[in-house]
Parts: C-alpha cells; structure tokens; sequence
C-alpha cells in the first residue's frame, strides 16, 4: 500500500462524524425549543442512579444552567448505595434531592435522565410526564406526551448523548462536569469495552482530555466498608455454577448496587456464559444479569421475561426488580423461582450443577 493511501482519510469516519454533528446540533435546537422560558426545571434521574445516571444529569444541569439560566434540581429514588458513586457526588459537588421531598407542581419542566416511561428504573409520580426523555436503554414502551425523545440505544451510555450536546455544539465544558461524563461513560461501557459505537469513544476521547484525572482516580479508589467483603463472602458460599450460567443469593442486601457489583466480579470466570446475581432489600428482589456477546444473546428480553416485565436492558448487562407483593413471602423462595425461570431462559442444563466454592452449610476452619 503506498504511503498516499495509508494517509487517505476513511468515508465512512467522516460520514459517521458528519451524522453525528448533525443530529447533536439538531437535538440540542429540539431541547432549546422546547425548554425555552423555563424558570424552574426538574431533572429526575433513574431509580438508584449508578455513574451514568449522575455524570449526565450534572452535565444536563450545566447544560440548561449555560444556556437557560435556569439552575435544575436533581431528584432521585431509591438509594446511592456503592461507595465510588457517593464519592463521585462528593468530589464532584454533585447535589440531588429525595424524590419525597419534592413538589412536582411547583417545576416547569421535567426532564427525565437514563431511564424511560414504562421502565422498571422509572419511579416517577403517577400522573407526571416528563417533558424530556435522555436514556440510551432499550425500550418497548411508546413515550405518549413526551415533548423531546431524546432516546437513542445505539449509545452506549446517556453519558455520551449528553456529553454531544456540549462536544458537537462547541459549549464550553466546565472540569467537573467532563469529570463526571468521563465516569459515567467508563463505568456504563466498561471502559469502552461493551456496547459501544464510534461516537461513545469519540466524546469519551473528548471528555477524557478535558476531566480532572486525580479526582477520577479518588473516585475509582474509593475505600470500600467491611460490609462489602460480608456480602461477597456470601455470594461467593452460594454461588452455583450450572453448565454455563452461574447464579448466586446474596440474601438481605443494603443497597441495590451490590447485585451489580458482585455480578461483574463474577462474570470474569472462565467458561461462564451467563451471570444471575440476586438479592432483597425492602419489598423488592434484585436482579443483575450479564451474559456474554453473541448470536441471539439479549439479556434485556431474559430479564423482562423472569420478572413478569419488571426488567430489562441490553443485550450483555440488564437488571430486574422483583415486587415481593405478599409481606409474608421468603425472599429465598422467590429467589429460587426467579432462578428457575432463568436458567430456563438460557437454557442450562440442571442436571449439571455444582457449587462455586464450599456449599453454603460447609464448615470452615482456619489452620
């Protein structure tokens, strides 16, 4: 190959770049026109946000606060429970606010962040739309009454949707905010290593450049409680491996983030194809799935599926929240039939299981 044409530029990299341009200058019109006047907006994110959900609420916040004037309240359910994602809100500055301490009545707009209408991670009030939908999961709900879809699964993360609107438009990106997009990229794509596109890494290389990297390192490094280590001691004494799934009971869990976080460890060993962690808290079973890529894998569809609609996701990671309507039932128990109808979905073989390390009853003693 000569020299001139290893230096020619690739057509379809400039299409891609042109494509992109476009549609983040065209989004970014469609959210001006239709946030326009607001003096009291509302950000309400998903129900125990993770990073992706935080870095492009703060970025969406900075966002209207450049261009509006208007300074957004973040809202949120559920719980920050895992221990980088309550020190991404304090080294970052980062300030959200109980859904139950909110009046909707009293915001002009409300832009919903990483989640959708109809999601299980939606939990907003009954009778509230928001006017702004920014989520990149799948969804098979219709957005009635939503003024700006800004819905686009092809992203890997709501991160790098947001993080274009800044990007493509030329808006100044203040080091806190490109901190926080960078963190929320990096965590919901796993370094850029699962459902990403060219655009993901082309606003995470721009985002990247311009981030606080000591901050992103007190983040990541954060110390973790001697709860942490219970939990995965327990996950480890009843995980199961059976033919090429493995699930585990992490029983009564602080916050929901645990199910995420063990699944991810696990789902480095070999020869396993499919991850189910699982565990309660409240009223509510969690669920994590991860599965690897390839023909006809969709997570998100498994997931839906063992919780009767209450989850879903993408085709290698989704979650499921289980209600536990009946106060009296045994957590364990619906965690076993959720298991059933997992192993059935995927369809490994029972008849091959063992347990991962000692049955759960197994004695220990230290030498």
């Amino acid at each position: 190959m000569s020299s001139e044409a290893a230096t020619q530029p690739d057509p379809g990299a400039n299409g891609q770049a042109d494509r992109t341009h476009r549609e983040a200058v065209a989004n970014l019109r469609r959210l001006v026109a239709v946030a326009r006047g607001t003096q009291r907006p509302l950000i309400h994110l998903q129900h125990n946000p993770d990073p992706d959900a935080l870095g492009s609420a703060a970025a969406l916040q900075a966002l209207l606060l450049r261009l509006m004037g208007a300074e957004a309240t973040l809202a949120y359910t559920g719980r920050v429970g895992r221990v980088e994602n309550r020190a991404m809100l304090r080294h970052l500055n980062i300030k959200i606010k109980p859904a139950y301490k909110i009046d909707y009545s009293e915001y002009d707009l409300v832009l919903l962040v990483d989640t959708h209408p109809g999601a299980g991670t939606c939990r907003l009030p009954e009778g509230v739309v928001p006017d702004v939908v920014v989520d990149h999961h799948p969804s098979v709900h219709a957005m009635e009454g939503v003024a700006f879809p800004y819905y686009d699964p092809d992203f890997g993360s709501t991160s790098t949707m947001v993080g274009a609107l800044f990007v493509e438009n030329g808006i100044p990106m203040e080091r806190r905010v490109a901190t926080a997009l960078t963190y929320g990229i990096r965590t919901d794509t796993m370094d850029l290593s699962r459902g990403t596109s060219p655009v993901d890494e082309h606003i995470f290389r721009e985002v990247y450049g311009r981030s606080d990297k000591q901050i992103l390192s007190r983040i990541e490094r954060a110390r973790v409680p001697q709860e942490y280590f219970v939990t995965l001691e327990r996950a480890l004494r009843h995980a199961q491996v059976t033919d090429f799934a493995l699930t585990t009971w992490l029983g009564e869990i602080g916050h929901s983030d645990s199910v995420a976080e063990i699944a991810d460890l696990l789902f480095r060993l070999e020869g396993i194809r499919w991850v189910m962690v699982s565990g309660w808290s409240g009223e509510t079973l969690f669920c994590s799935l991860r599965a690897l890529a390839g023909k006809d894998i969709r997570a998100g569809e498994v997931a839906r599926t063992i919780s009767d609609g209450h989850g879903g996701g993408h085709d290698t990671f989704a979650a499921a929240q289980v209600p536990m309507e009946d106060p009296d039932a045994d957590p364990a128990e619906a965690y076993e039939a959720v298991r059933e109808r997992f192993l059935k979905q995927v369809r490994a073989k029972k008849s091959l299981t063992r347990p991962l390390t000692l049955p759960p009853d197994a004695k220990t003693t230290v030498p």
